[in-house]
């Protein structure tokens, strides 16, 4: 019984938590880069990004991942995300985002001062993308 409570429990944030803020100067976007881009880890594994795109609008999302299992991000419409611990430095990310996939890697440095988002997938519109966010803990 204690498996498969602990089969379904939150992975835990580890080097990952705290607040980090992109660094527009070491990343790539795709497109315009956003004007603001935050993501606060909890001790639990949640996840809240608070982003303010090129032209101005606000956003909120967040998830708290279950290792290999999708689970709702709440704030974005038909969003789901697959969290994969790889060791306690790398985290492995399988989204749906409206029927399109994309896959990303989340790298935190040695220090534990950086960590690198890398994703890759399928725009809107259906043209591939790729990204590279470098972010800064606070």
């Amino acid at each position: 019984m204690a498996l498969a409570i602990l089969a379904h429990a939150a992975i835990p944030a580890g080097g990952f938590a705290g607040t980090w803020t992109a660094n527009f100067s070491k990343s790539k976007f795709p497109g315009p880069p956003p004007k603001v881009d935050m993501c606060t880890i909890d001790a639990d594994g949640t996840v809240t990004v608070n982003e303010t795109n090129s032209e101005g609008k606000s956003t909120s999302w967040h998830y708290t991942p279950i290792d290999g299992k999708p689970v709702p991000v709440i704030g974005r419409d038909n969003v789901t995300v697959t969290v994969k611990k790889v060791n306690d430095h790398t985290n492995e990310h399988t989204w749906d985002m409206n029927g399109r996939a994309a896959h990303s890697k989340s790298v935190l440095s040695k220090d534990g001062k950086t960590t690198t988002f890398t994703m890759d997938g399928t725009d809107k519109d259906g043209q591939p993308f790729h990204e590279v966010v470098v972010y800064d803990k606070q």
